[in-house]
């Protein structure tokens, strides 16, 4: 049989009483031989010679190692074109009529696109290819009647076809066949590069260590509806994904950048937190640069060679100030991206996200992606985009991070939490250890890591004491000794030390074990919106030290 991708329909088309004529190709397709190759649903993004982005999407893209490949383009119902005017239409079983965009030229545009973007791919062989189109009316017989002179019948499917449909497929692929009959085959390693390309399956794996229940590494795959998410930005230059803590924002826009740099985009992924942009770092590929906001406005100031005097204030300084220089450091150095990527987008103010376009080569279409969780919104960023991204964002609601415990207390604290799911295993509960002074923290503390480390072993790298307090207001300073273990504000740290950060500065990031200290009265103000973010940073295990006056 084909190899198809994706093997099965996603529900959303099963469902979707308009796509009944893709269906019915999609079932015909299925039924081929080996060693055809069926794409269906297929999008990307390609640049022109003259540097700009252009979309490409297909219906179906179908291939042959020795045949060829072939663009098809279905439309379903009764299909009429109007010479006169101009104009294609659809009509349903229920007798509505729907105008219809012109097949060929579809199919004919996508040919073009998707031959542009394979020669660009790595590893594509430049030797002649046959490569054709076609458009499939499953729901017409079209037998003698000609059409146009830019769809003649040879290259035209109907319902009669699906019964004989590898004996029309293979009359198409010989019609785009040199004169003397030749065929450009792609052979299998074009088509392993085709493959790489069109078949947008993947899962990440994330090393965890010893786990604290159950086993020592744990694979993170995405949900199908972070799939059909991650699949629908294919087919849009600029959106928004707005998603709970958990929901795999900052893993689908880390995978978007690296898909997008694959595909020779020049791509900007950045974040407002430090410790955030050092994590992406680490885990983007080459092609990818990595700022966090204002180290990205020092780095092109300094560039540009810019010079003005800084305000002290340091709420002026990176507020405006600097997003105002990184204006200027553009009209010097020029625009630098085709893409961007933003991550916890909640957090960037309405000028941040002006200086942010006119980076792009292309300030009106040029590539922009926003993933954001607007019940994280610390710093009363901005995440109505309008001008910028004008449609919906795609929601995430399902939170693959945490296990089902975490998951419960995190969405208490949630503005909907009611509607958010969770799809790890149970879990333990969180742990609340009270505490009446600060030096019977510290004893708990001391305790609670001993636990962990020596006695559940728990690899220090693994765990994370975070604090609501400001660093010059906390008792846990850099270098505090703690039994056989002294804190560290660092993130790369000897296996002896164990971090600590705020949770203003550990947004983003996450660890298998999670201890949350200091909390007390001075943390009632932002109760909620801390305990949100601070909780949903514990994979596998939370543990929060309170003080008697800290209510829930």
């Amino acid at each position: 049989m084909a190899r198809i991708y994706p093997e099965r329909l996603p529900e959303h088309v099963l469902v979707d009483p308009r796509r009944t004529a893709e269906r019915a190709v999609f079932e015909a397709l299925s039924q081929l031989p080996d060693p055809f190759v069926v794409y269906y649903s297929v999008a990307w993004l390609s640049r022109r010679p003259a540097g700009d982005a252009q979309d490409g999407e297909a219906d179906f893209v179908i291939a042959h190692p020795e045949l060829g490949v072939l663009v098809l383009e279905v439309k379903g119902g009764a299909i009429s074109y109007d010479g006169i005017i101009g104009e294609w239409t659809s009509v349903n079983r229920n007798g509505e009529v729907f105008h219809i965009k012109d097949p060929a030229a579809q199919a004919r545009t996508s040919k073009h696109a998707l031959l542009q973007k394979l020669q660009d791919m790595p590893g594509w062989s430049k030797d002649w290819l046959t490569i054709g189109h076609a458009v499939a009316f499953p729901d017409t017989v079209v037998a003698n009647i000609q059409l146009r002179p830019d769809l003649p019948k040879e290259i035209v499917l109907d319902a009669t076809s699906l019964a004989t449909l590898e004996q029309a497929l293979r009359r198409i692929f010989a019609y785009f066949q040199q004169a003397d009959g030749r065929a450009g085959r792609p052979g299998a390693d074009r088509l392993q590069v085709m493959s790489d390309l069109l078949a947008k399956s993947f899962s990440l794996r994330t090393p965890l260590g010893v786990e604290l229940a159950y086993q020592d590494e744990r694979l993170i795959e995405l949900t199908e509806q972070q799939m059909q998410v991650l699949d629908m930005l294919s087919f849009q230059r600029r959106a928004t994904v707005c998603g709970c803590a958990g929901s795999g924002k900052t893993i689908l826009a880390l995978e978007k950048a690296r898909r997008l740099a694959a595909e020779g985009f020049d791509v900007l992924l950045t974040c407002f937190n430090i410790q955030l942009a050092e994590h992406l770092t680490h885990r983007a590929p080459d092609g990818v640069n990595v700022f966090h906001f204002h180290g990205l406005c020092e780095h092109l100031i300094k560039e540009a060679g810019v010079r003005a005097i800084p305000p002290r204030d340091p709420g002026s300084y990176y507020n405006q100030f600097l997003p105002d220089m990184l204006l200027e450091a553009i009209e010097n150095l020029g625009p630098q991206y085709d893409a961007i990527v933003v991550d916890e987008g909640q957090d960037f103010r309405e000028n941040w996200w002006l200086a942010l376009n006119e980076l792009l080569r292309d300030p009106k279409t040029g590539v922009l992606y926003v993933f954001f969780d607007d019940n994280q919104n610390l710093y009363q960023g901005v995440t109505q985009l309008a001008g910028l991204i004008d449609s919906q964002p795609f929601l995430l609601v399902e939170n693959c991070r945490n296990t089902q415990q975490i998951h419960r207390l995190v969405a208490s604290f949630h503005q909907q939490g009611s509607r958010l799911k969770a799809r790890g295993p149970l879990g333990t509960a969180p742990q609340w250890l009270p505490y009446t002074t600060t030096d019977e923290m510290l004893r708990i503390l001391r305790k609670t890591l001993h636990t962990l480390v020596n006695e559940e072993a728990i690899a220090p790298q693994d765990l994370v004491v975070l604090t609501p307090r400001a660093e010059a207001r906390s008792a846990l300073a850099e270098g505090l000794t703690l039994g056989n273990f002294s804190l560290t504000r660092k993130s790369q740290h000897p296996p002896g030390q164990i971090q600590v950060s705020t949770i203003h500065r550990f947004k983003g990031l996450e660890r298998k074990v999670v201890i949350i200290a200091e909390l007390d009265e001075a943390a009632h103000r932002d109760k909620n919106l801390i305990l949100y973010i601070g909780c949903s940073r514990a994979r596998v295990h939370l543990i929060l030290l309170h003080d008697h006056g800290f209510s829930m």
